[in-house]
């Protein structure tokens, strides 16, 4: 490499990390010992990460119902309950309201959570354009982000560093990877479940596709078994001093090949019919039942879900309830934050604003959890009739996951002259 080009490749390294100088090294490099490895081959087989593997995840996603269903009822759950803004800059947040309404967040969401599920990665691309009028009066003349348009995660590369860090994305098409680099600035990647030495994500179906693979084959099975096992008739017809031609047989033959519940036989003395193999298969729900369970353990989905909870209480029916409840609030949190620190705040700033000055909350799928912690923060504040409470306003509001607000940290009195919740919430 020619010395002008070391010193032009220095210099563009020093300015992308100059507001983090203090821990890089003068190369662009950080300051750190520490990289990332290759895991050594699984005993579970081959789970490297191919066009291949995820095109069979999503044949799962299409081809299996519980799967299709379990996928869904985490997504729609997580995305289509609705959000609200919360700032303390009316204008801000009717910027970023409006632009939210003209990307359909709530689609482009909706999508990007499925395929992060299925795939273990989605990618938003952050489309740049002009408006015609500033939608701001002191925003800069340039680009904005003015749409988002979901990227297939068949196509889509990460390439990263020495170091694990993600550098840019291309695309990879027909077996062809393109030329044109896009940068983090231009991506949201959702990852829910990360692996350490790698920049994917890991699909909520690699877990469990052995014991998808074994239920799947165990409903053939028994299937099978149902067919082979169901009740057979047997006629006879005649007797041994007189058998009758063979269009006689072809004929019951016929008239046997197409029955339904609804045919009823009359037949005369010489015919008797009876019927064989009537048992049928025993314990079908023992069978079936191990591999459901175990399938969604894996999918995280409750069996209440699917009216296959047997065997459980009003009480265990409720905590499976609670316990996925705030396993979607967990995913609504990780959007949250990285829409905040990857849309919102670039919004804000390309229309001439500060950032964090917006919030991002997700609608609760039930009110259980609130109304549990209601309850507990009540029953403690009785226990304060006088005097200073326990908690203050912004602990209360963390509690409720509501932003801080001004002069909110010192503890509640018995006079409360700030609400809990404000009018923006």
């Amino acid at each position: 490499m020619a010395l002008q080009d070391r010193i032009a490749k220095k210099r563009e390294l020093s300015d992308r990390n100059k507001d983090l100088g203090m821990y890089f090294n003068s190369d662009g490099t950080p300051k750190t010992v520490i990289s990332t490895g290759k895991s050594a081959i699984s005993k579970f087989g081959n789970q490297e990460r191919s066009e291949k593997q995820l095109k069979d995840y999503w044949k799962y996603y299409k081809g299996d119902n519980m799967v299709f269903t379990s996928i869904n009822t985490i997504a729609y759950n997580t995305v289509m309950c609705g959000y609200q803004l919360i700032s303390e800059k009316p204008k801000a947040k009717q910027l970023i309201q409006m632009m939210f309404d003209r990307m359909d967040i709530d689609g482009a969401l909706l999508d990007n959570v499925i395929y992060g599920l299925v795939c273990g990665d989605s990618f938003i691309e952050k489309v740049k354009g002009r408006f015609e009028e500033p939608l701001v009066k002191k925003a800069k003349s340039g680009k904005f982000t003015v749409s988002l348009k979901t990227a297939s995660p068949f196509t889509m590369i990460i390439n990263e560093d020495k170091y694990g860090r993600e550098i840019d994305y291309q695309q990879k098409i027909g077996g062809q990877l393109l030329p044109t680099k896009l940068s983090k600035d231009d991506i949201i990647h959702f990852r829910f479940f990360p692996e350490p030495d790698s920049p994917y994500g890991i699909s909520l179906l690699g877990p469990s596709r052995d014991i998808i693979d074994k239920m799947r084959d165990v409903d053939e099975s028994i299937y099978n078994a149902i067919q082979r096992h169901t009740p057979k008739y047997v006629v006879t017809v005649g007797t041994q001093e007189e058998i009758p031609p063979k269009a006689v047989f072809d004929k019951i033959k016929t008239d046997l090949e197409d029955i339904s519940s609804k045919n009823e036989f009359i037949v005369p003395g010489v015919i008797t019919m009876s019927t064989i193999d009537e048992s049928g298969v025993p314990s079908v729900e023992a069978y079936t039942g191990i591999f459901q369970s175990k399938t969604l353990v894996g999918l995280m989905v409750p069996q209440e879900a699917f009216s296959l909870g047997k065997g459980s209480t009003g009480n265990t029916g409720d905590v499976r309830a609670l316990f996925f409840e705030r396993f979607i609030k967990s995913v609504q949190h990780k959007l949250e934050t990285q829409l905040r620190v990857e849309l919102i705040d670039q919004i804000l700033i390309e229309n001439g604003m500060e950032s964090n000055l917006v919030y991002m909350r997700f609608n609760s799928v039930t009110d259980a959890d609130e109304e549990r912690k209601a309850k507990w923060i009540g029953n403690l504040f009785r226990g304060f009739p006088e005097g200073k409470k326990p908690l203050s306003i912004n602990e209360i509001r963390a509690a409720f996951g509501y932003s801080s607000v001004k002069d909110g940290d010192d503890l509640i009195t018995g006079d409360v002259k700030t609400p809990v919740l404000q009018p923006s919430d």
